[in-house]
């Protein structure tokens, strides 16, 4: 999940990295030209324009690259010990059922379980 910055550079910066003209960004922010002008002489403009922009320009892509990056990393490495967790179980499972049957009361439990027409058979 993506979290708004705290901070995000001048607005100078926002509408410079951007490729569009003034009226385009105006445009698309649902502000006229004029107020938009207004905003870039202050250097400063309303927090949801600030972000809106910021998504828009080369920060808010690159934050958001990172936030799926690294998502994508931790979901690698969860995956990679869950495998390794699911082989050494395995291998202990097959160590145990090598051991042998001892007649354990718990043993009919551990038996496989067949369906032969609604029959349950435990072999």
């Amino acid at each position: 999940m993506l979290r708004a910055p705290t901070q995000t550079p001048p607005l100078s910066y926002l509408l410079d990295d951007l490729p569009a003209r003034a009226a385009q960004v105006a445009r698309h922010l649902g502000l006229t030209l004029r107020t938009l002008e207004r905003y870039r002489a202050a250097d400063q403009a309303p927090r949801a324009v600030m972000l809106a922009l910021f998504w828009e320009s080369r920060w808010g892509l690159s934050l958001a690259d990172t936030t799926a990056f690294n998502a994508a990393a931790v979901a690698r490495g969860l995956a990679g010990s869950l495998e390794r967790e699911n082989a050494m179980l395995r291998a202990r499972i097959a160590r145990l059922e090598a051991l042998g049957s001892y007649g354990s009361a718990n043993a009919p439990l551990y038996g496989t379980i067949t369906n032969f027409g609604g029959i349950h058979e435990l072999r």
